[in-house]
């Protein structure tokens, strides 16, 4: 486990987010009472990814990895659509922003009960896992799904309104987190590996299953008639940070691990059968993992969560737009560097393409990508602008782009949208949204937004690879053609 290199990465990811909040709290917004307890997160943020992220490596990529391969080699659609299922509801149940989010909507809308807004958020990601398996395997374009399905969203949040339009897509962000998605992408790769389609048909599941959420909290939000949010963004807060942090997270990860080993280790007797040195190395890989994200997600939640909403509060209040959306636009650029989901993604990346897209240029994208992301949404808090023009805009467009966008840029683009919105944007960046707006029903949405914009910068890092591709290939015909 190559831990020290994991530090060394995470050290350059969390180290900005502290330094500029600790400049702010020198300057304008002294933190008091909470800048030690910030610090204290800071250091724990560092530990648990670094764990995480070294644990990941020699546990969860290689379990979805052979999953995938021997899914296909049985060559039993039906099976592999289980197998895929199961998978994605028990990894959905283990994924703690899930029940953080669902605590959340609860207590804004009492209407919908946490335990069932979890059931059918994993329901949700679930089914579209089976959608993006069976996809891969029969090598249908991956724009056709993205658009056919993108389009009944559209018709499922104008019924439901910007406000639990909102909530929905914070759901698709909030499920592809960090301990759903090494999952889904190994056993996309996996799948894919074992098909025609290999690198084309490489990525793009995770960016299939972010739509399962959003249309299960959607039919939710309808059959159970639920209206608007309405709790204040200091009722939301509260509900965000009571009880002891550390052994809340510790249970709630705890309850969804459980099933999840659960399921590895009968598939270990009956399907993957690693060799017992093999599977030793998964089960501590297994266990790192568990230990880092329950540190990463305690020392957001103790550390970071009351400090961005403060932050947010302060800066608007006594500072203005201009300045928010300042703040608003590094802190987007900066956090995804620390969202655990993110540096699985762009190493499958350089992975899966043999160093011909670096993973630093998809981060840089990403990042460019969600730092406009969070100060649109600044934008359309102050300037009460509905949500779903920023949807039907953004993933409209992002949905055009895939007729002239590489195939493997689609996938990853929407690949990226599921993963660029983890533990930090929910955590920190949620908070500082919730107290810009003063209330609930306009600060929820930006997890959403988050996830969108990915879908649009890698897009434009595809069509600029393929243009520069196409010139070299001109331009050696032409060399050739000289001679």
């Amino acid at each position: 486990m190559d831990f020290l290199e994991k530090l060394k990465e995470t050290l350059k990811s969390v180290l900005p987010i502290m330094a500029i909040v600790l400049i702010l709290n020198f300057t304008i917004a002294p933190l008091g009472s909470m800048l030690v307890p910030f610090l204290i997160g800071g250091v724990m943020l560092v530990i648990g990814l670094s764990l995480f992220l070294a644990g990941t490596d020699i546990g969860m990529v290689p379990v979805g990895e052979k999953l995938g391969s021997v899914l296909t080699q049985k060559r039993n659609v039906w099976f592999m659509l289980l197998i895929g299922f199961i998978i994605g509801f028990a990894v959905t149940l283990a994924e703690p922003d899930v029940t953080v989010l669902a605590n959340q909507v609860h207590s804004l809308n009492s209407s919908i009960p946490e335990t069932l807004l979890v059931v059918m958020i994993a329901l949700g990601l679930g089914i579209f896992i089976d959608i993006g398996l069976l996809r891969t395997v029969v090598g249908y374009p991956l724009k056709w799904v993205l658009i056919i399905f993108y389009g009944i969203v559209f018709v499922l949040v104008s019924i439901v309104g910007q406000s639990m339009a909102s909530i929905s897509f914070d759901a698709s962000g909030a499920t592809t987190g960090p301990l759903a998605v090494p999952f889904i992408l190994a056993l996309g790769l996996g799948v894919s590996a074992s098909t025609k389609n290999d690198k084309d048909g490489s990525f793009g599941l995770t960016g299939v299953a972010s739509i399962g959420p959003i249309m299960a909290v959607a039919l939710l939000v309808m059959l159970s008639k639920a209206g608007s949010a309405s709790a204040t963004a200091e009722e939301a807060e509260a509900a965000h940070t009571l009880g002891r942090v550390f052994l809340d997270t510790l249970e709630g990860t705890a309850i969804g691990f459980g099933p999840l080993l659960g399921i590895i280790l009968i598939m270990q007797f009956t399907m993957l059968r690693f060799p017992k040195i093999k599977f030793r190395n998964i089960a501590f890989g297994m266990a790192y993992s568990f230990v880092g994200i329950v540190i990463f997600l305690t020392g957001a939640e103790y550390g970071f969560t009351s400090v961005g909403a403060y932050l947010g509060n302060v800066i608007a209040t006594k500072y203005g737009a201009v300045l928010t959306v300042v703040l608003a636009l590094l802190f987007g650029g900066i956090v995804v560097f620390a969202e655990p989901a993110v540096w699985v993604l762009t190493s499958q990346v350089e992975d899966v393409t043999a160093g011909r897209i670096k993973k630093s240029l998809v981060m840089v994208f990403i990042c460019l990508g969600v730092a406009i992301a969070v100060a649109l949404a600044m934008l359309r808090i102050i300037l009460h602008i509905n949500y779903l023009y920023f949807v039907f805009i953004g993933v409209g467009l992002s949905l055009l782009m895939t007729l002239v966008t590489p195939p493997l840029f689609t996938g990853i683009a929407f690949d990226s949208g599921g993963v660029a919105s983890g533990p930090m944007s929910t955590s920190f960046l949620l908070s500082f949204a919730l107290g810009v707006s003063g209330s609930a029903d306009m600060g929820f949405g930006l997890v959403g937004l988050i996830a969108i914009s990915p879908l649009i910068a890698i897009q434009i890092l595809g069509i600029i690879f393929k243009t520069k591709e196409r010139k070299g290939r001109k331009e050696a015909n032409n060399a050739v053609a000289g001679k």
